[in-house]
């Protein structure tokens, strides 16, 4: 009943104003009606090097914005509570099932629309099987980081001050989560689109694609663990050390 109750305000919470769910809808909108016409620009037919960057591209282009949109929505929901916080920690319940009903909720939102907008883009580019898998992974466990980074910063910089999500999220927390998020985004990206793409051109053999991608999948699972764990740790660590 109690994770039950806090989805169920956050989602009134978004819906009620127009201001934030209209930036979603606009941003994953634009993603989703540029995905959905890459045939008539006749990308499917380009040579496999340029398809493959394309693909990989696109995969940057899904993790900017939820970059952007994680660090715009979902870091700053603890903060908004304001003044009322205290009630959750009265509340009977633990400030930690609160924290992860918040990261559970937007990561689950965040990674329907990415993975969905990653299958369409492959679907549209006939990629490789082997390039949308990765495309389609690499769009989930960015969506994983970024709800994790943003609500575990969001906990541990909490500001029960200031009232508006721009303010919040302009601050070091704020400033900080971005970052780590595209560093991130970088760091997951760039292995696989240079693995494959020295495949496509030739460089490496099809035995040295199994090695590269084994080896960035080892490195994306590590960073993954470390960037999922260690900002929701520090949040509930934070929280549990607040007094109410």
């Amino acid at each position: 009943h109690d994770i039950r109750a806090v989805i169920m305000k956050d989602l009134r919470t978004f819906l009620r104003d127009p201001v934030q769910w209209s930036q979603a809808v606009i941003f994953f909108g634009l993603l989703g009606l540029y995905f959905s016409n890459l045939h008539h620009f006749n990308y499917h037919v380009l040579p496999p090097r340029w398809r493959n960057m394309i693909a990989f591209f696109n995969v940057f282009s899904v993790s900017a914005v939820m970059c952007s949109l994680g660090s715009r929505f979902v870091y700053p929901q603890l903060s908004l509570e304001g003044q009322g916080f205290w009630i959750l920690g009265l509340a009977p319940t633990r400030m930690t099932r609160i924290l992860f009903t918040k990261f559970v909720s937007a990561w689950l939102s965040l990674t329907v629309v990415s993975t969905g907008l990653m299958l369409l883009s492959t679907r549209m580019l006939n990629t490789s099987p082997a390039v949308a898998r990765v495309a389609v992974g690499l769009a989930a466990v960015e969506s994983l980081v970024v709800c994790s980074l943003s609500t575990g910063l969001g906990a541990v910089f909490l500001d029960l001050e200031k009232r508006n999500p721009a303010a919040i999220v302009s601050g070091f927390g704020g400033t900080l989560n971005l970052v780590l998020n595209l560093v991130f985004m970088l760091a997951v990206i760039v292995p696989f689109g240079l693995v494959f793409h020295l495949r496509v051109v030739g460089l490496i053999s099809p035995g040295g694609l199994r090695r590269g991608v084994l080896w960035a999948t080892l490195w994306v699972c590590l960073l993954t663990l470390a960037a999922t764990v260690i900002p929701l740790w520090l949040g509930a660590r934070s929280l549990k050390q607040r007094e109410f």
